[in-house]
């Protein structure tokens, strides 16, 4: 009986080659940009425990977890690398000198339900810098980033560069705690797209704060209005009137039933979120509408902030920084400046960023998270601001510009001995060949010389070296050369440098 193939697991992928060694070549080239600004390697374990991304990195980033339970820990595949990356800061690194400066690549996992995007493993490239605030870090990162696309050939780009300080601000003034602030900020990024929706975002919003399910008496119900106009023994008493009409017993609790009345009391006295939350919602998509080239953008939202009593801190920092930023070029990138930019990951504090490509496609993101090293249990808060590229859009995106890629390591040569007696004689000049640098291909199936020819036409091998039978003490070389070049007799002292000089023709 024929057993079933085993499949990979939905949404992960199998990288063949040679797209594989593509990847790998692409990936080494963008660590190599991230070295040269005195960024050293880490990694991270792909299992992390759950809590780790429960604790700060947001309900965006948590409901897409690939979590599970193990032997009674809550573990899960890491789904980005800023949270790992810091837990082993505050694990193994906090007596370093500061700024530390780490890079890193690897896989991370999310789970999409969308049909749209079928994939749930993406390779992060990126690097984080601990340990140093302000704009000239900023600029730093954001210089980082399009070196290492310019590295690869990616320049048709355009970075949209937010701060989430004038929002959080405003919702500060606003009296909403930490919990409010970041139900807020998760929906800045619906609102910027969606402007009309800020009345199911109230609403939601507002439902939410209010710790009210489905059915609970509303801060705006006509029942909540009515003990709002009362006074306090007048409420009371209606209140646990209207739990005896409905055959509700408060006892046999814990609390005593004047207790009970008391704090639903309480909470029918609050002041609604709503009026705060429109304030807000409006804001963010006025935020929105200033978008645009930092020339313009800037001014204008110096004014808003002005109009809302907001200090302009967010907006000089980012001018600081993209002053940094260009600095590094002799070229200015494509800038939009949007502080409704929001990211999804409850960590971030101030400057952040995204890049797209001439397409609009996702190719990276980052910005500035001053509050996780104390969430994840450092000594001290200690700044830091960060990125990473998505390897795979990335690649894409260099692919349209350049068109395809030759894969690192693609065999030059195929070295083949015509009859089994010089084979021994074709290893001795593959090893040659390799230790200087060339990539060769042994026969180790004996074709003979048509099968060989062809083994290499179809795998674009330029090269074909037999080993042919002694003559005398001497063994004969022909180096055929597919397409222009023809074949050619070469002694084996002159092999490497022919082989050279085929090769460098060829570029």
């Amino acid at each position: 009986m024929e057993l079933p193939e085993i499949q990979a697991v939905r949404g992960t992928r199998d990288v063949l080659p040679p797209i594989r060694g593509l990847e790998r070549s692409l990936e080494n080239d963008l660590r190599n940009v991230f070295a040269r600004y005195g960024y050293e390697a880490i990694d991270t374990p792909i299992l992390e425990p759950t809590e780790l991304f429960l604790r700060k990195s947001g309900e965006s980033i948590a409901s897409r977890m690939y979590s599970f339970m193990h032997w009674n820990r809550d573990l899960c595949l890491r789904p980005e690398f800023t949270a790992s990356v810091i837990r082993a800061y505050v694990n193994h690194m906090q007596d370093r000198p500061l700024p530390l400066r780490v890079q890193y690549a690897g896989p991370t996992f999310r789970y999409e339900r969308s049909l749209a995007e079928p994939n749930r493993q993406f390779t992060e490239v990126g690097a984080e810098c601990i340990g140093a605030g302000g704009p000239a870090a900023d600029g730093e990162v954001l210089a980082l980033a399009r070196d290492g696309l310019e590295a690869l050939g990616v320049r048709r780009t355009r970075f949209v560069v937010g701060h989430l300080g004038a929002v959080l601000e405003l919702l500060s003034q606003m009296g909403m705690d930490a919990r409010a602030q970041s139900l807020v900020v998760v929906e800045m990024e619906h609102l910027a797209q969606s402007p009309a929706a800020v009345d199911e975002v109230v609403d939601r919003l507002t439902s939410m704060l209010a710790g009210r399910p489905e059915g609970d008496f509303g801060a705006d119900a006509p029942l909540t209005g009515l003990l709002q106009s009362l006074g306090t023994e007048a409420a009371a008493d209606i209140t646990a009137s209207l739990f005896e009409r409905a055959n509700l017993s408060l006892d046999g609790g814990t609390r005593p039933s004047e207790e009970i009345v008391d704090r639903l009391l309480k909470k029918t006295r609050r002041p609604s979120p709503a009026p705060n939350l429109r304030r807000a919602t409006e804001f963010i998509c006025r935020l929105h509408e200033l978008a645009g080239p930092p020339e313009h953008a800037l001014p204008a939202l110096r004014r808003l902030l002005s109009e809302q009593n907001l200090d302009d801190t967010p907006v000089r920092d980012v001018e600081r920084a993209l002053q940094f930023f260009d600095a590094y070029f002799e070229e200015p990138a494509e800038v939009i400046v949007d502080l409704s930019l929001a990211r999804g990951l409850r960590y971030y504090t101030g400057l952040i960023f995204e890049i797209y490509d001439d397409r609009g496609e996702y190719l990276a993101g980052g910005g500035r998270y001053d509050d996780l090293v104390r969430s994840l249990g450092g000594k001290t808060a200690v700044p830091a601001c960060g990125f990473s590229f998505w390897l795979e859009p990335l690649i894409a995106a260099r692919e349209r510009e350049l068109g395809p890629l030759e894969p690192p390591g693609a065999v030059q040569v195929l070295l083949a001995p015509v009859d089994p007696a010089g084979h021994d004689t074709a290893a001795r000049v593959a090893g040659r060949l390799r230790r200087e640098g060339v990539t060769v291909e042994m026969d180790v199936k004996s074709r003979g010389v048509k099968g060989n020819l062809q083994h290499a036409a179809r795998q674009r091998i330029p090269l074909v070296l037999m080993v042919g039978e002694r003559e005398g003490a001497i063994e004969t070389f022909t180096l055929h050369s597919l397409g222009a070049g023809g074949e050619e007799s070469v002694p084996e002292a002159a092999l490497l440098r022919t082989i050279q000089e085929r090769l460098g023709a060829r570029r």
